[in-house]
């Protein structure tokens, strides 16, 4: 089948899932997932669910499916249900003459485009990446929910091992784009640092190929390099540059944001000083597409953090601050040392294993406990998880280690009914760290 075919399916079934739980009436299916030994998506066993459950078409890339419904127009049959989606959302970027800003990098990609869609919602209708769905499907699916009435998009572009975040850079065909920093992420799947730099630069190289504009923290001296050959440049956020921001309040970060020669006093609900650049760059494309200083700390003094990434909770007394949706070295150590650096006393500091580290893993776990020891505000410091049994963990008097949550929990029960607590959390996804208080994800 054609790809012009199933786009004009799509403008007719424009709710597109992957997901049988997620089918509603009308829904466009497309069978996604591992393939078998036949080279068949394991969604296609599901395609007949779909249908079941409202859904009005289907694609599968099962030739034997496919005959069993010769005669049922609801069926489509592709070479690749994958491929099929990110060409379909491709066809439907190139429908499209809005500007399309894309947000790669290590660390910061979902709160930097929320904090930048609040932005560019002062004045246009902006379309952004829902939730995280920033990959290979992710990224697909996000285009084919831009709608006719959206002025403008910011998608994520997320990735884990060289050449996919130019991959999905060629399926946006971005018209703007943001690094948002280079951390040690992924460290396992990219085998090493070099390699996440080199993966963040693939965005620039799609801009020094294509053209377009790039926004490039100035204060960075990685990006500042991995950027240079990209022709149209703007800088923001060193003392030399336009946008740019002291910082005047913390553990809930306080700024003076200056545009050129006018400065605005800026109160957020983020925690920690490292969410300075995100707050800029929102600044700076916002500043690039017309908002006024004032509406564009109008929009970032409104912006609440949600689902685990810095959102501060109240919980039986006690003062959560939950940053555990994702954790790596680079996020972990700025989070750390602006938990230390907080003034709320007593404080227990939680700390989930950091995964998908590879070979990689008890460099940065022992890199982190020596770090930890030499900091001398944290009450209590809880390490959760087996990655932290195969260091050397230091006598320390305040720092306790448990295998998984339940002996954690235990732990925190008998100390948090003692005493009131401002309690620091972070740790990868794959931790639950939010269950300890009963938080479900």
């Amino acid at each position: 089948m054609k790809i012009e075919q199933l786009y004009q399916i799509y403008l007719h079934y424009q709710h597109i899932i992957i997901d049988t739980r997620k089918v509603i009436k009308d829904s466009f299916f497309f069978a996604v997932g591992r393939k078998d030994e036949r080279g068949v998506h394991r969604g296609c066993q599901f395609a007949a669910q779909a249908l079941a459950a409202g859904a009005a078409v289907v694609v599968i890339n099962d030739p034997e499916l496919k005959a069993l419904h010769t005669n049922d127009e609801r069926w489509f049959l592709v070479e690749d249900c994958e491929s099929a989606l990110q060409q379909l959302g491709r066809y439907h970027r190139e429908q499209l003459d809005i500007p399309i800003i894309a947000i790669a990098g290590s660390n910061g990609k979902t709160t930097t485009k929320e904090l930048l869609q609040l932005v560019l919602a002062q004045k246009y209708s902006c379309f952004a990446t829902i939730g995280n769905l920033n990959n290979h499907l992710g990224v697909p699916l996000s285009l084919l929910q831009i709608e006719t009435h959206h002025d403008m998009a910011i998608l994520e572009v997320g990735a884990n091992h060289l050449g996919e975040t130019a991959y999905l850079c060629r399926l946006v065909q971005p018209t703007y784009g943001l690094v948002t920093n280079c951390g040690k992420d992924h460290l396992g799947e990219y085998g090493s640092f070099e390699n996440v730099i080199e993966a963040n630069k693939e965005l620039y190289d799609y801009f020094e190929e294509n053209g377009g504009l790039v926004f490039v923290n100035g204060r960075d001296e990685i990006l500042m390099r991995t950027s240079e050959k990209v022709e149209q440049r703007i800088c923001y956020g060193d003392d030399n540059n336009s946008v740019r921001a002291d910082i005047t309040g913390s553990p809930l970060l306080e700024l003076n944001l200056w545009i050129n020669d006018e400065a605005a006093a800026v109160k957020t609900a983020l925690f920690g000083d490292f969410w300075r650049d995100a707050l800029l760059a929102a600044a700076q494309i916002g500043h690039q597409f017309g908002i006024e200083l004032f509406a564009i700390k109008k929009a970032i003094e409104a912006y609440r953090p949600e689902g685990l990434r810095s959102q501060m909770l109240h919980w039986q007394g006690h003062t959560l601050l939950l940053d555990c949706y994702n954790a790596n070295p680079s996020s972990m150590e700025v989070f750390v040392r602006a938990a230390q650096e907080s003034p709320e006393m007593p404080k227990i500091l939680i700390l989930g294993e950091m995964l998908e580290l590879g070979q990689y893993s008890e460099e940065e776990h022992q890199h982190l406990v020596e770090k930890l020891i030499r900091y001398e505000r944290f009450d209590h410091v809880l390490l959760i998880g087996k990655e932290f049994l195969k260091i050397k963990l230091p006598l320390a008097p305040q720092l306790s280690h448990f295998e998984g949550r339940e002996a954690a929990q235990y732990w925190l029960v008998e100390r948090l009914e003692k005493e009131k607590y401002y309690v620091y959390v972070k740790g990868s996804r794959g931790n639950r760290l939010e269950e300890l208080f009963g938080i479900k994800h």
